[in-house]
């Protein structure tokens, strides 16, 4: 069955569960909590460390808060709820961000997308994309080409989307390590390995100016550089082979320019021949490197 908009209703016989994760959010949080209240039986809201009224607007609200003492990041509060509801899992587990900017009367399309058999829905904010800052529309495309690589998935268009919910199956299988924001990569790279589904639903988002609480150049920085380091551990034959490849390929290049600058003029280019030998050795190595640990990653996950 569908509203008027064209969104599926929610089955009431599913135990459909929220969590927002929290931090300074008290301007927000009791208007989301509300709003999500319509879709959702149970709420959580995991307090990071919040020194506003967070935690007490949420209780008030009705909706269940969860508080770690000090900020340890989105991640560590997603593990938080997931840990709790691990021993009794929901039919359906929504996240969504407290500051406002996903729509909660969105909610039924990823119930919906659950009750499919998909684990993983993710929001992908196709809808008013226009409306979207520059930078941020450059950032997403660039950390969702990353995630792309580190999780071998090409199924989710919008990888660092808050907005999503996961199935009872990613509750009991998947332990999230990321304590920030890259939990988000964390999150479709594990149940890619795992072999969940994956899917996403379109969505609009409300872009609030002080929604976020980290700077955009530092926020996608710092995912950035998670991403490496996933793609690094997950795909090391890629990121090592071609590094490597990239430094060798620059060590031949300086290379015919030293002989090329001898034979013309009779004298050596001390210099760029030292750079070419650092690139070709390290070209080599990397490659090397590659290879062997990719075949070690491949007997890890064979004895797992």
């Amino acid at each position: 069955m569908k509203t008027t908009d064209g969104i599926p209703r929610t089955d009431i016989n599913m135990r459909i569960v929220a969590s927002l994760p929290a931090y300074n959010e008290e301007r927000y949080i009791g208007s989301v909590i509300l709003k999500t209240a319509k879709y959702t039986g149970e709420i959580y809201v995991i307090d990071d460390g919040s020194n506003d009224a967070t935690a007490e607007l949420s209780a008030l609200a009705g909706a269940k808060v969860l508080r770690h003492e000090t900020n340890r990041g989105k991640g560590a509060a997603l593990a938080t709820v997931l840990q709790a509801l691990r021993s009794q899992p929901p039919d359906a587990l929504v996240f969504l961000d407290a500051d406002g900017q996903h729509d909660p009367d969105e909610i039924p399309r990823f119930i919906a997308a659950i009750r499919q058999g998909y684990d993983l829905v993710i929001g992908a904010r196709q809808e008013k994309k226009h409306r979207a800052p520059l930078y941020r529309r450059l950032g997403q495309r660039i950390l969702s080409a990353g995630t792309v690589v580190a999780s071998r998935t090409s199924v989710i268009s919008d990888s660092e989307c808050g907005f999503r919910a996961v199935s009872p199956r990613f509750i009991r299988e998947i332990d999230l390590t990321e304590k920030g924001f890259a939990v988000e990569t964390e999150m479709i790279v594990k149940a890619a390995e795992k072999g969940l589904k994956i899917t996403d639903v379109p969505i609009s988002t409300i872009y609030v100016k002080d929604g976020s609480t980290q700077h955009p150049l530092r926020h996608g920085l710092g995912v950035l550089g998670s991403i490496i380091n996933m793609i690094s551990e997950r795909r090391p034959l890629l990121f090592f082979g071609v590094s490597g490849a990239v430094l060798f390929i620059l060590g031949l290049i300086a290379g015919i320019r030293v002989l090329l600058a001898f034979s013309h003029t009779n004298q050596f280019a001390i210099g760029t021949a030292l750079l070419c030998a650092v690139f070709l050795i390290v070209g080599v190595f990397s490659i090397f490197t590659g290879i062997v640990l990719n075949i070690l990653s491949r007997n890890q996950h064979r004895n797992n």
